[in-house]
């Protein structure tokens, strides 16, 4: 997309010799998603179907009758695995049977069996609940918490009077248990989160162009853990990113890139929602020029004769806009007038308040006479100088919304409103006006897993 012909009229942040006043910082929401199902096929492939030990006679301890011995099959079915939030839960059902013997001598006699023949094996839930933790450095740990066993049918053998289901599951718990600390230590061996992150942190460093000439600089300078949540089998960690965006006019600027910082997981204070900086700048030479083409030649008539406005200039001097005048005529000579430029956020022009002649002026024209304040030359001077910055702002806000709602770079969709344009009062400089003005909204920046690798 072509850039508008108001734009000249903005100068090049890149460029400026002055810094403008440092705006308060944005937060900007990254999500990072995080596909665990590779690592949970491999936590399926490792964790046994069968515990050891099965079908082997194995002592009943603190028994009143003999040597009471019991021995049983079991296996599991497939794991099952799910994310909730920063919860990951591994679950599984043991179907298994039982058999209870007294032993005496190498003799064994069967007292009680449950799950054999005709009545099927017994079922029971088994599970691990294992909190997700981040650490600074961008690791994820696992901290898991057995469940209690479920039993869908139990089974009681009469002759002991006490259920033993704990017994024959306490291999398949101790599995889970190995499960969940093997996806513990995949998880830190990947480094799956760190190499995302060092991805997102490198892109987030790169100007995103929304059109041609005009990119968005994020600047980012921390980052800090959000509330998390998932889907499916997907863990998705928010990031947010403490940064302060700026539109760069002109060719991409190069920015040295930045180690990743460490992820500030307990870090509070700041609003989420987007500043992006854009600043308007007007030259003198410019300002003349507008002035000039509304001004210079004209002719006013007053009741002691006419005189023209030959030639102006526009300048600044201790935080006022100076205008000079060289009329011919009726009165021929130099004049001054200052004024307070100010920025008409309804109109978007850059004005001139209280325009008014300097001391020096005011005492030439005292030996003129009182006809000359009358003659409607300030009134109109004060009419004609508005220096039109409402375009350009205009122009670039919406090229700033347009490029929020698309892809920058592959793989990356920025997303969020910008909601308000904020209108800074304008400084004045060595040799132009500069007025400061923020985009307003929020943002989000989507980045694909795909895209992320990638650029890693």
């Amino acid at each position: 997309m072509p850039f508008p012909r108001t734009l000249p009229f903005l100068a090049l942040p890149c460029l400026m010799a002055a810094q403008p006043p440092e705006s308060a910082p944005s937060l900007l929401a990254v999500p990072i998603r995080l596909d665990l199902e590779p690592l949970f096929r491999l936590a399926e492939q490792r964790t046994p179907r069968v515990p050891p030990g099965v079908e082997t006679w194995i002592p009943l301890p603190d028994m009143a009758r003999g040597a009471a011995v019991y021995r049983y099959n079991l296996y599991r079915d497939p794991l099952m695995m799910r994310v909730r939030g920063n919860t990951l839960g591994v679950r599984t059902v043991a179907n298994y049977w039982l058999e209870v013997g007294l032993k005496t001598g190498p003799r064994i006699t069967s007292v009680g069996r449950c799950g054999l023949g005709s009545e099927g094996f017994r079922r029971v839930l088994l599970g691990v609940q294992a909190q997700i933790g981040v650490t600074p450095r961008w690791g994820l740990e696992l901290k898991a918490t057995p469940e209690e066993p479920m039993p869908t049918n139990t089974c009681q053998i009469t002759v002991l009077s006490y259920d033993i289901t704990d017994r024959v599951v306490a291999g398949m718990k101790a599995e889970l248990l190995k499960a969940t600390q093997t996806l513990e230590q995949q998880l830190r061996d990947s480094g799956l989160l760190r190499r995302r992150a060092e991805a997102m942190w490198a892109l987030a460093q790169r100007p995103l162009p929304l059109a041609e000439g005009v990119s968005l600089l994020l600047n980012p300078e921390r980052v800090r853990l959000a509330p998390w949540n998932s889907q499916g089998k997907t863990l998705v960690l928010t990031p947010e990113l403490q940064a302060r965006p700026r539109i760069v006019l002109g060719p991409p600027p190069v920015v040295a890139p930045r180690p990743l910082p460490d992820l500030e997981v307990n870090a509070n204070g700041l609003q989420e929602g987007l500043r992006i900086q854009a600043q308007a700048e007007l030259g003198f030479r410019e300002a003349t020029e507008q002035l000039r083409r509304q001004v210079a030649g004209r002719r006013f008539d007053t009741e002691k004769g006419s005189f023209t406005v030959v030639d102006l200039s526009v300048r600044g001097e201790k935080g006022h806009a100076v205008i000079e005048l060289e009329l011919k005529g009726r009165v021929t000579g130099h004049l001054t007038l200052h004024g307070k430029p100010v920025v008409d956020e309804a109109s978007g022009t850059l004005r001139l308040e209280d325009l008014d002649y300097t001391l020096e002026s005011r005492n030439f024209l005292t030996k003129i006479g009182e006809w000359f304040l009358r003659s409607g030359l300030r009134r109109s001077l004060q009419e004609k100088a508005n220096l039109f910055l409402n375009h350009s702002l205009e122009d670039l806000r919406g090229l700033t919304e347009k490029g929020l709602h698309r892809r920058p770079l592959p793989g990356v969709t920025l997303r969020g409103p910008l909601e308000r344009l904020a209108v800074g009062q304008p400084e004045v400089l060595e040799d132009r006006f500069r007025v400061n003005a923020f985009l307003e909204g929020k943002l989000q920046v989507d980045l694909d897993a795909a895209a992320l690798d990638a650029a890693h």
